[in-house]
């Protein structure tokens, strides 16, 4: 028998620890039996189906380095049959933070516990615009004498919103 989630926040614990044990086992009790499910890892494209999900894990694990992950910030929304979950990932490798993510985690209620319906997580778009901000003050116009007065005329980018 599988195991029952009593919150979704319990179900969301035990999704990242078994993404950091590489457990399919125990990933495969927290997502929805429901063939609905989605998943979005980062910079790829939406995998849709149970099977097709647990697929992109299998892979994900034969690849991946071990990591460990820190809800670092989240909001919390939803009632009795649903809950969103907007948190932020902050992610390690050997001690290191390499990364943050914003990542978006959806559950339901099914057969007396919680079950996750989707996870679709992102680079922090604050880190993303730091490298495209980098790219663009570094730009000279060298090779480009025609548009290198024109350099002048543009505003530098404003980052995205944050939206929590």
């Amino acid at each position: 028998m599988s195991r029952l989630f009593k919150t979704p926040k319990a179900a969301e614990a035990a999704f990242y620890d078994a993404i950091e044990r590489a457990d399919m086992t125990a990933l495969d009790e927290v997502w929805s039996s429901d063939d609905n499910i989605v998943c979005v890892h980062p910079g790829a494209s939406r995998i849709e189906g149970r099977r097709a999900v647990m697929d992109s894990f299998i892979e994900l694990f034969a690849d991946a380095p071990i990591l460990k992950f820190s809800i670092i910030d989240a909001l919390y929304t939803g009632n009795e049959s649903l809950a969103v979950h907007l948190v932020r990932e902050e992610i390690e490798l050997d001690g290191q933070v390499v990364s943050i993510m914003v990542a978006t985690n959806i559950y339901h209620m099914e057969q007396g516990g919680w079950r996750m319906l989707l996870h679709h997580a992102s680079p922090e778009p604050d880190s993303a615009f730091q490298d495209e901000y980098q790219e663009y003050a570094a730009f000279d116009g060298t090779g480009f004498d025609d548009l290198d007065d024109d350099l002048d005329e543009f505003d530098e980018p404003s980052p995205p919103p944050v939206l929590h």
